[in-house]
């Protein structure tokens, strides 16, 4: 098949490992791949050092073709500057119209539904199909993110989004979700049932067991939170929680990332006295096995929010990939997972005292129960993260659209 994966994020941003793996994954399988993406900027907001935007610009990722395009970067807090960066990325797709429009079949990862701006005008124009791989779902995302302070304000963007993202899924050759929660209320708001599956995200990097280094009884423990800081994942009760364990010796909270929420939660952690916590800058791709091979757990947060209970985050399936336990403080599909194939601990958003209670029963687990946990951890990626598997499960979905 010739294909076109149409994604705002491409490596070497972090958050574009998802499209770059499938795109991999489907010309290493022997499909012409082209990939319309922006220049990296997040989540700096900013582009990196040293690229300069232009259009026409096209590079190669082994196999794939990568065309991309200027865009308006940002990643502040405020909801005009988020809506021009969204929109100048569609805007800047269109460039790409003569290079796709000989594709069979576009694939977009929907981490923002505007990705889907030129794909709807392709299949308008050359009727060129398209699969939506939903990663957040609109306009929970953006309303429970505090971009639209005003209650008015709010209400319209709802009617709006939901009025658009309706005929968008409607549009769709197929739409995938990353969690069964997710699937069900996409389909609740007009996305065809027969057309509409889920595909749970996978691992950056799915290690082998020996590749993990032993974590022996030396007193310590070490928990880690890697990604971003922001106010969706609920962390101040982490903070308070981690506070409260100032008092047991060897046990250490690392905060790995940045965020909007990042000067606000170190201030908490001064104010709360918590010696025991440490914030550290965020780390490439590269650099992030070595962050997993030093936890003993890894925290996988969100707050208590609607969409919470049908969101799976993306540090689930590295820290669980990487062999590490979690303490997960989420609800829904994500807690379903870990306390289906006992991979660590669950507890609810915002609780502080359960959380605590969860800090302190990590550090008296003994290396032999840090071991089941790990092997269970695997297990569970080998069930519900396969990136072989997802790789299949898409391509069976593109072939069908396509046909």
């Amino acid at each position: 098949m010739r294909i076109t994966v149409v994604t705002q994020y491409y490596p070497p941003e972090m958050q574009g490992w998802i499209p770059a793996s499938v795109a991999r994954g489907l010309a290493a399988r022997g499909h012409d791949v082209r990939v319309v993406t922006a220049f990296p900027n997040y989540p700096f907001g900013a582009v990196f050092p040293g690229w300069s935007q232009r259009f026409g610009h096209v590079e190669h990722d082994g196999a794939v073709t990568v065309h991309r395009v200027p865009i308006v970067p940002d990643h502040s807090d405020r909801a005009g500057r988020r809506i021009v960066n969204c929109l100048s990325f569609a805007a800047s797709s269109l460039a790409t119209t003569r290079a796709v429009r000989r594709s069979d079949v576009v694939y977009v990862h929907s981490a923002q539904p505007t990705a889907a701006i030129g794909p709807m005008l392709w299949k308008a124009l050359f009727r060129t199909p398209y699969v939506l791989h939903v990663q957040d779902v609109w306009p929970e995302s953006v309303i429970g993110s505090g971009f639209i302070a005003s209650e008015r304000g709010a209400r319209l963007a709802r009617i709006v989004l939901l009025a658009w993202l309706r005929r968008l899924h409607r549009g769709a050759a197929h739409v995938l979700a990353i969690a069964p929660g997710a699937a069900r209320l996409l389909v609740e708001r007009g996305s065809h049932p027969d057309r509409t599956s889920t595909v749970v995200n996978w691992a950056v990097h799915t290690p082998s067991a020996a590749e993990r280094p032993g974590r022996g009884d030396d007193g310590t423990t070490t928990i880690v939170y890697a990604g971003n800081l922001g106010p969706n994942q609920g962390l101040d009760a982490i903070i308070r929680a981690a506070a409260r364990c100032s008092d047991l010796p060897g046990l250490r909270f690392e905060f790995v990332g940045d965020g909007l929420a990042c000067e606000r939660l170190r201030d908490l952690a001064d104010a709360l006295g918590a010696t025991n916590t440490t914030f550290r800058p965020p780390v490439s791709r590269e650099r992030m096995p070595a962050v997993h091979a030093g936890a003993d757990f890894e925290i996988v947060a969100l707050a208590d929010a609607p969409m919470s209970p049908i969101t799976i985050p993306s540090k689930l399936q590295d820290a669980l990939a990487n062999g590490v336990p979690v303490i997960a403080v989420v609800p829904g599909d994500a807690a379903d997972i870990v306390r289906g194939g006992d991979a660590g601990m669950v507890v609810p958003p915002g609780d502080v005292d359960a959380i605590e209670a969860a800090f302190r029963a990590a550090h008296a687990v003994d290396s032999d129960g840090r071991a089941r946990l790990s092997a269970n951890a695997r297990a569970v990626v080998d069930r519900h993260m396969n990136p072989r598997l997802a790789i299949d499960r898409i391509e069976q979905v593109l072939r069908k659209a396509a046909a």
